[in-house]
């Protein structure tokens, strides 16, 4: 049904949270990435909500069906309809959607199948069609109601509308599985269109006696490619490049200078679900040395090429249009093994992951 449709079909509501946001009639684009994914969570909690009433309503209404064909049989004057209304209300009594206000939606708060009929209120589809964040989320909350409006006509109304509870949850569950279903391939479209980038800051401060250097690692922006091709979870890959540099220096007591740049190969992968992500990445060292010059002398790295490092820099992350991810330098695997030689580490890596939209 609408939004969030029937979870009370039976006394024919079909529940639609609010948005405080305006909406728009735009074609739907990672723009509106957060609402999409809110629409989706709340319509697959829905789905297993609906699996959970149809499953424990049809346990209720079997014994009693059965009750009926025996008139001495102590169940056989319950009324089936009620009892199972009521555990049904118990159920949902106890359901929290994951997102009671999906942003940006702005249509009305429950749309109406009159009793008894297989119709609803024009002006109230209008109103949800007007009210949706973009088109093609109009389009799906749409759909469902019209395959309620189709279940309803193929079957008569009079027979719709007197099944019992669970037969009417088996229905939601139906629904909910198509709209899930929708909002998993919008999901997927709108991150396909978009493009992602990744940049990294890390200046790792270490110190030791006779030591205090702060360097400075730059990666990036690298663009990650990559297409859903139709599955729920997939990957995206980039390559680039980190620069380090020394930015302050400080031995024995002398302050020093460097010049040039340590360069490293990144190759990046990300894992997602269009939900959540994770990142992790490849190094390799590259031609590039850093010269440093204090009073009385001077030196040079002698940095190995091709050694080769890897690890993750986060997971679980939602996916946002920016998401800005930090960690503590003392925290990391080469702070650990430094701190065994006598250095300490300070510091932070700042991570960015950006997604830009068409048009942006």
């Amino acid at each position: 049904m609408p939004k969030r449709p029937i979870i009370l079909s039976a006394i024919f509501a079909m529940l639609v949270p609010a948005s405080p946001t305006l909406a728009d009639d735009a074609t739907c684009s990672c723009r509106h990435l957060e609402s999409i994914q809110q629409e989706l969570k709340n319509a697959e909690a829905l789905l297993e909500l609906q699996k959970k009433i149809a499953r424990e309503l049809e346990a209720i209404e079997a014994p009693l069906i059965e009750a009926k064909k025996d008139p001495t049989h102590p169940d056989s004057d319950v009324n089936i309809y009620d009892r199972s209304l009521r555990e049904r209300t118990r159920i949902v009594s106890r359901f929290q959607f994951p997102y009671p206000k999906v942003k940006g939606y702005t249509g009305p708060e429950e749309i109406k199948m009159r009793y008894g009929t297989c119709e609803q209120p024009t002006q109230d589809l209008d109103a949800l069609r007007s009210g949706s964040q973009c088109r093609e989320l109009a389009d799906i909350n749409l759909a469902h109601e019209a395959a309620h409006r189709a279940e309803c006509t193929a079957m008569g109304a009079a027979e719709y509308w007197k099944r019992l509870p669970s037969k009417m949850a088996a229905e939601e569950v139906a629904r909910y599985q198509e709209q899930a279903a929708a909002l998993r391939r919008l999901l997927k479209k709108v991150l396909d269109d978009g493009e992602m980038t990744v940049e990294a800051r890390m200046e790792p401060r270490l110190q030791g006696p006779q030591f205090d250097v702060t360097y400075s690692y730059v990666t990036g922006p690298i663009q990650l490619k990559g297409k859903s091709s139709g599955a729920d979870e997939w990957s995206l890959e980039g390559k680039g490049v980190q620069v380090g540099r020394i930015a302050r220096m400080r031995l024995a007591g002398m302050t020093c200078s460097s010049t040039g740049q340590l360069n490293t190969g990144v190759d990046l992968t990300m894992r997602t679900d269009g939900l959540t992500m994770a990142l992790t990445g490849k190094s390799t060292s590259a031609p590039g040395d850093v010269k440093v010059q204090c009073r009385g002398g001077h030196g040079m790295s002698m940095r190995p090429q091709n050694e080769v490092g890897n690890g993750a820099y986060f997971s679980g992350l939602e996916v946002r249009t920016e998401t800005n991810f930090s960690r503590e330098v003392k925290d990391m695997e080469f702070a650990k093994r430094l701190a065994g030689g006598g250095l300490s580490a300070s510091g932070k890596e700042t991570i960015r992951v950006k997604l830009i939209c068409p048009g942006d």
